[in-house]
């Protein structure tokens, strides 16, 4: 365990040798949500926490199921996507290392109006949805970081109808590899590699396009030298070239 680790959990009054809890603290500390919160905040919520280890593929939750849990992603990754009538599904966004999952039901929701999909196999953390809302009108704070987050993806879904409307295909595919770059981009000699294996099938569905026009206009990114290739990930070479696509 790290130094950060041990400390963490000794000022949560937890022993640093109980791993759940050591793991648990861990996902907390990088939660945007949860890592600056006072210590009777972090106890109540280390004490009512369930860690599950989520097999690659499968669901963390399920649309239309009942919205009784927060859920804080302590590694992995995830998808969130909505499924329609007819049974198919399109993603709204992916997530990583630290990232809430079903916020949603903090406006009183009480059914799932997305399912979550784990990408890798994944640590999640579930905290009962019934102590954060009492947690946040006990704590200022922690009510705060929740209206921060609620806003910050209000936001992001906003960004994503300018994006639909206003840019072309190309635009919305530089947004979307910048957007990637930012969240899973790992520096390298060759430029910033997007560690997340995904789809051009996946990218399509997000940025509203069709798999064939994404491959396409890929391969026209790197004809120019703005992005690479390594395997299925991507490595974005020039960053400010791509913005001036946008």
């Amino acid at each position: 365990m790290s130094d950060l680790d041990s400390q963490y959990a000794q000022d949560a009054g937890r022993q640093p040798t109980d791993p759940v809890k050591a793991r648990v603290a861990r996902a907390f500390r990088l939660s945007s949500l949860f890592a600056q919160v006072d210590r009777e905040v972090r106890e109540a919520i280390t004490d009512a926490a369930v860690l599950e280890v989520v097999a690659s593929d499968a669901a963390i939750f399920e649309q239309g199921a009942p919205a009784d849990t927060l859920v804080v992603l302590g590694r992995g990754r995830a998808r969130v996507e909505r499924v329609n009538e007819a049974g198919a599904a399109f993603p709204l966004s992916y997530r990583g290392t630290g990232d809430v999952l079903g916020e949603s039901c903090l406006g009183g929701l009480e059914t799932r109006t997305e399912r979550a999909i784990a990408m890798d196999e994944a640590e999640v953390v579930r905290v009962p949805l019934a102590l954060v809302r009492e947690l946040c009108a006990q704590h200022p704070g922690l009510g705060g970081a929740v209206f921060a987050l609620l806003v910050a993806r209000q936001r992001e879904t906003e960004d994503r109808i300018e994006s639909m409307l206003f840019k072309n295909v190309g635009g919305r595919l530089a947004e979307f590899l910048l957007h990637a770059a930012e969240r899973w981009g790992v520096p390298t000699p060759r430029g910033t590699l997007i560690s997340a294996p995904i789809t051009h099938a996946e990218i399509a569905q997000v940025i509203g396009s069709t798999r064939e026009t994404v491959t396409l206009t890929l391969g026209a990114f790197r004809k120019e030298g703005v992005l690479d290739a390594a395997g299925r990930r991507l490595i974005v070479k020039d960053r400010e070239a791509l913005a001036r696509k946008r």
